[in-house]
């Protein structure tokens, strides 16, 4: 009787501290074929984890770079929901301390 009630228990416990590992609701591992280059995670409470750091924003960008071939596309994981296609890539191909500088508190997380 006591063995059911304590299973009973423990069954409720856990369905009321939820499923998710250390508070992870979804892992995106590094994966060539989907431009994944840096694992990272979406937390239970609505932010995102990459490497040790917490961000609040999870943006997809895409369009196209001056005389590129094909759009690109982003997905950035940062602090700032105010950022741009075009702040993203002049981070990447710029010489410029500004243009660098506009991804601070940020990560590219995904390419293609």
């Amino acid at each position: 009787m006591y063995k059911k009630l304590f299973a009973i228990g423990i069954l409720s416990l856990s369905l009321i501290m939820g499923c998710g590992k250390n508070g992870v609701a979804t892992s995106y591992n590094i994966s060539e074929q989907d431009g994944v280059i840096k694992t990272y995670y979406e937390m239970n409470d609505g932010t995102w984890k990459c490497e040790d750091t917490i961000y609040k924003y999870r943006l997809e960008l895409s369009g196209r770079i001056p005389n590129a071939v094909k759009d690109s596309y982003y997905v950035i994981l940062t602090n700032n929901d105010e950022l741009t296609f075009t702040d993203v890539w002049k981070s990447q191909l710029s010489s410029s301390l500004e243009d660098a500088k506009v991804m601070e508190d940020s990560v590219i997380v995904e390419m293609r």
